[in-house]
């Protein structure tokens, strides 16, 4: 078996126990906290006493509900420690139960989990929380679960550690962000994790002189794996910043990097297009960026133009556009696909339509995800309903298999065959269907767009993302990442609908007017379609996942029960 996480850190700890693995910036980006290998590994042990204390065995699941923190790793780290399984799972809003609780209950349930791991201040605000809503009828209720608080025990001794049985044995409980309301929670291995950090180091260059800079989600398969459980086994020293302080000013994060010579980030498209409009040219003057040697993008489409406006204004920073690092992963992978994407390839519209790849210059432009790079990888392109591979040209399901691909959906077996073990006539492998379209071009990965999500008019198959992008700048009102094109059923076929979120929530009706005009104008110039119903709302109209992505199908779904209305 490949190194596991845990001995690839015990050897660290035996090794280098001095040595800073992680440092937690406040809103300003002043450092918050940090933790050397030899504090990580006490406050690990401290975890492991008290699981073991409260009865818990290994193979039992516990939720860590934690604000962005080193709180979080240390419970993560104890968990693997006990051999107890961890859930990350979003922190759900205390005042706000209706809109987070029913996911948080549908995973404690779905998962089975014995209790739920804290931190003092978040418990805190919970039981204030539920203060305030006692007086409520119809408040929603917290399941029952017992609560416990990681960040203020006592000091341990030295607790022997879970080893393993073997590299199939369940080491995390990754749940899926999901398109509906019932999360899938991904049986991620010690097997999984150690393969998927190796290939991570090689692929991105780690090692101990990296200096990485994140601030995407601690609970989502990216900031989990890709950057706290690859630091863990040593392959970087990692500065982390909450997601909300991004939001809030996207300068903290090029503040950090310039301020510890960064060489390895991650980051949505979005985030490029946030950084552009919410930092100034001197700010950008101002910052040395020359050190990045990787800007991982992944988790959503990424846009030719967002890119090349990123690039544009961060030159005086001084970051290369060669570092740029597409890359395509899902949870049910351990995360990674394909890394390190490199060509930009232009394909003719109307032949994408029926599922062929027609180079043109003057065609759709898509940035390649990298090529398949993981050892004992191997990906496909399938026709989803036939299930044999495609011509060479031709678009089809992703399909892969690879020593990362994880061991199924917990609890659902009949999901787990369909998804994590299909079958190709004559060929022995299993492979994960990802639900994704794509086509492989000169080696390279391209992704099209999610199998559920096409939109298919009258013969054409239509990519929402590709109607998203056409209307995104069509009016100054639209706020860019607030859209989400599906089709619903109608006595004349499959008819196309979209939500628009619009950038102040006061809008006139003859602003109304203008922004649904200019919609359906820029929606059949550039795709030749009608629009059955454009829904035009604040932020929060579109459906998003915790971690951003759009969720189509719930958007669908509040249209088609009346929840929203054009």
């Amino acid at each position: 078996m490949t190194e596991s996480i845990l001995s690839s850190f015990s050897r660290l700890r035996a090794c280098d126990p001095d040595r800073r693995m992680f440092t937690f910036v406040d809103e300003k980006g002043d450092d918050e906290a940090t933790r050397t290998v030899r504090e990580l590994g006490e406050a690990a042990d401290r975890v492991v006493e008290s699981l073991r204390a409260k009865g818990l065995q290994p193979g039992d699941r516990v939720l860590l509900v934690y604000p962005p923190s080193l709180d979080f790793v240390e419970a993560f780290l104890g968990c693997l420690a006990a051999g107890v399984i961890p859930v990350p799972v979003y922190p759900p809003n205390p005042f706000k139960l209706k809109k987070d609780l029913a996911t948080f209950t549908a995973i404690a349930e779905n998962s089975g989990a014995r209790c739920v791991l804290t931190s003092s201040a978040y418990d805190r605000s919970r039981m204030a929380g539920s203060v305030t809503s006692f007086f409520s009828s119809d408040a929603p209720k917290w399941p029952s679960l017992a609560w416990y608080r990681t960040d203020k025990l006592r000091p341990a001794s030295t607790p022997r550690w879970h080893e393993p049985a073997g590299p199939h044995e369940t080491a995390l409980l990754q749940y899926t962000s999901g398109s509906t309301s019932t999360p899938k929670g991904v049986m991620l291995s010690h097997g999984n994790l150690a393969h998927e950090v190796l290939a991570n180091a090689a692929d991105l260059g780690l090692g101990p002189g990296t200096r990485g800079v994140f601030w995407v989600p601690q609970y989502h398969d990216l900031g989990l794996i890709s950057v706290i459980l690859s630091t863990i086994a040593g392959n970087s020293t990692t500065t982390l910043m909450s997601p909300l302080t991004f939001l809030q000013r996207p300068a903290v994060w090029f503040d950090v990097m310039s301020r510890v010579r960064a060489t390895h980030t991650a980051a949505p498209n979005f985030a490029f297009e946030l950084s552009v409009r919410k930092t100034t040219a001197d700010q950008r003057a101002q910052w040395d960026l020359s050190a990045l040697r990787v800007i991982m993008s992944a988790a959503e489409p990424i846009r030719p133009a967002t890119v090349a406006a990123f690039f544009d204004a961060f030159e005086p920073s001084g970051v290369d556009s060669e570092v740029f690092f597409p890359a395509y992963g899902l949870a049910e992978h351990s995360v990674s696909v394909s890394m390190g994407g490199k060509a930009t390839l232009h394909v003719d519209k109307e032949a994408l339509e029926s599922g062929h790849v027609v180079p043109s210059e003057q065609g759709v432009p898509y940035i390649g995800c990298g090529r398949i790079t993981k050892p004992g990888a191997v990906v496909r392109i399938v026709d989803p309903a036939a299930c044999v591979p495609v011509p060479e040209g031709r678009v089809g399901e992703i399909w892969v298999d690879s020593p990362t691909k994880g061991q199924g959906y917990w609890g659902m077996e009949q999901e787990t065959l369909r998804t994590f073990r299909a079958r190709i006539e004559g060929d022995d492998r299993e492979y994960l269907r990802t639900g994704d379209l794509g086509f492989l071009h000169e080696g390279e990965l391209f992704v099209t767009g999610r199998s559920k999500d096409l939109i298919i008019v009258r013969g054409r198959n239509m990519y929402p993302a590709d109607i998203e992008d056409s209307v995104r700048d069509c009016h100054p009102m639209i706020r860019p990442g607030g859209l989400a094109a599906f089709a619903v059923g109608t006595d004349e076929g499959e008819q196309l609908v979209l939500f628009v979120e619009t950038r102040q929530d006061k809008v006139s009706s003859a602003q109304l007017d203008e922004i649904r005009e200019s919609v359906r104008r820029r929606v059949y110039e550039d795709h030749q379609l009608g629009c059955h119903a454009i829904v035009i709302g604040p932020v929060g109209t579109v459906r998003k996942t915790t971690s951003g992505k759009v969720r189509r199908l719930a958007c669908k779904q509040a249209f088609e029960s009346g929840e929203v209305a054009a």
